[in-house]
């Protein structure tokens, strides 16, 4: 929600006005014959109902437009005031002759939507009324099973705990690091302390034939990969979107997720070494991997393109 009025801008009244009047200016000097977007409540509010709208987006940054106000996941108390902003949004649009939106979740409205993500890992899945398009994931030609190694992968503005690299060494495994935020320094450390580190992106295909275990941030590209690999995970998810990432690994039983604030370099590594050991969980993860592969006949790209054409027809 937060990120949502900060596109928004709606420190003031004028600013969502003046945000549509931007928009519809763009529009009109583009002419384009459709719009496609991708999280830009803005552009929509423009769009909707001038010209044909698809927006596209993973399931927690496209939630479902026809609710009364936005379900909370987190489960704490409703912050915003939504009737004040809808009020707010209802002014700007009259004052551009766009139809007025009965509810905040609203301001998603579009012709046509397509979440891309795994129905599993969708934090709308209780109210999602349209069919969940497949993620933008890289689907390996095998699945993981030859490989013994824990593969890391991290990234993201948020510093990286001592315990993160403590909780790796206690944990005795063969582990292979890719983290395009750490310096060269920091590399050079992680090296020295016996972790083989990868200054590149390393391939998909290379991380399911070297590795047992994935641990990451939750970034859900990555996930769905792992999931369509076979891997089991473990993740670290150090925002709304990631813990909702990973409650739904969680929830189907192939893999764990941890605390980012709360890690402990000890515990870590004895969840690392369980996890790694764990021949039931290895073996949920490759038998719930065709699942997830056989939902990814069309790709995202491809079935924006459909959705495109569909409206234009």
């Amino acid at each position: 929600m937060g990120d949502i009025l900060a596109v928004l801008g709606l420190g003031e009244r004028g600013a969502a006005r003046a945000m549509i009047g931007a928009w519809d200016r763009i529009l009109a000097a583009v002419r384009p014959a459709a719009v496609m977007s991708d999280f830009a409540p803005g552009l929509m509010l423009a769009s909707f109902g001038r010209l044909p709208l698809l927006s596209v987006g993973t399931g927690f940054a496209l939630p479902p437009a026809h609710l009364d106000r936005f379900p909370s996941l987190t489960r704490q108390p409703t912050v915003h005031d939504e009737a004040g902003l809808v009020e707010i949004i209802n002014e700007a649009l009259a004052a551009h002759g766009r139809p007025r939106r009965a509810s905040l979740p609203g301001i998603f409205s579009a012709d046509r939507e397509i979440a891309a993500v795994f129905t599993e890992l969708d934090p709308y899945r209780p109210w999602r009324q349209s069919r969940p398009g497949a993620p933008s994931a890289i689907v390996p030609e095998e699945l993981a099973g030859g490989g013994d190694e824990l593969f890391v992968y991290m990234n993201g503005i948020e510093p990286r705990s001592n315990a993160l690299w403590q909780g790796l060494l206690q944990s005795g495994l063969k582990v292979r690091i890719h983290d395009p935020m750490l310096s060269r320094a920091d590399r050079a450390k992680l090296a020295g302390a016996g972790f083989a580190v990868e200054d590149k992106k390393v391939p998909f295909e290379t991380i399911v034939a070297r590795s047992r275990l994935v641990l990451s941030h939750g970034g859900l590209g990555f996930v769905c990969s792992a999931l369509l690999a076979g891997l089991p995970q473990i993740i670290l998810p150090y925002d709304i979107e990631k813990r909702m990432i990973a409650a739904g690994v969680t929830e189907i039983g192939l893999g764990h997720r941890v605390a980012y604030e709360a890690l402990e370099a000890e515990s870590l590594g004895a969840l690392l070494r369980s996890a790694h050991e764990d021949e039931a969980l290895a073996g949920q993860a490759r038998a719930a991997a065709p699942g997830f592969r056989a939902r990814m006949g069309i790709s995202a790209q491809a079935e924006a393109a459909d959705a495109i054409e569909a409206l234009l027809a």
